[in-house]
C-alpha cells in the first residue's frame, strides 16, 4: 500500500498531462488536477468509512477496478513498503508536470495564440 500522497501526486500528475496534452482550452484546470489527485485517493476512503460500508469499499480497493482511479491498484502492489521515498519521487514529478504545463501554457508563441480560437487563448485586455 502506497502513502496517500503518493496516490495523491500520480493522480494529479495524470490529470495535468491529460489536461495540457489533450484538452488545453478548458478553464480551471489547476482545480481539475487537485480534482484528480483526489480521484486517484477515493479507493482508500474504506479508512473512514462505517465498518459495513468500509468492509466492502476495502474488497473494491483490492480489485484490478480500482486502477479506475489513476493506477491505484497497481501503485499499491508496487510500492508494498509505503517507500516515503517513492513519494518523494513522485510529487517532484508532479511539480515537474505542473511546470511543463504552466511553461506550455504561458510561453506559446504570438502567431500561435492569434491561430488558436479565442476560447483556447482568450485575448489578454490592456
Amino acid at each position: 500500500m502506497s502513502l496517500a500522497i503518493t496516490h495523491f501526486a500520480v493522480g494529479a500528475a495524470c490529470a495535468a498531462v491529460v489536461l495540457t496534452l489533450f484538452v488545453p482550452q478548458v478553464p480551471f484546470q489547476r482545480t481539475l488536477v487537485v480534482a484528480g489527485g483526489i480521484w486517484a485517493m477515493i479507493p482508500d476512503a474504506w479508512r473512514f468509512l462505517p465498518a459495513t460500508a468500509g468492509s466492502y469499499a476495502h474488497e473494491f480497493h483490492r480489485l484490478p477496478l480500482a486502477n479506475v482511479f489513476w493506477f491505484h491498484n497497481a501503485l499499491d502492489r508496487a510500492d508494498v513498503g509505503d517507500s516515503t521515498l517513492l513519494g518523494g519521487v513522485l510529487v517532484g514529478g508532479l511539480l515537474l508536470v505542473t511546470a511543463f504545463g504552466d511553461y506550455r501554457d504561458y510561453r506559446t508563441p504570438d502567431p500561435v495564440r492569434e491561430a488558436m480560437p479565442d476560447s483556447v487563448f482568450p485575448p489578454e485586455d490592456d
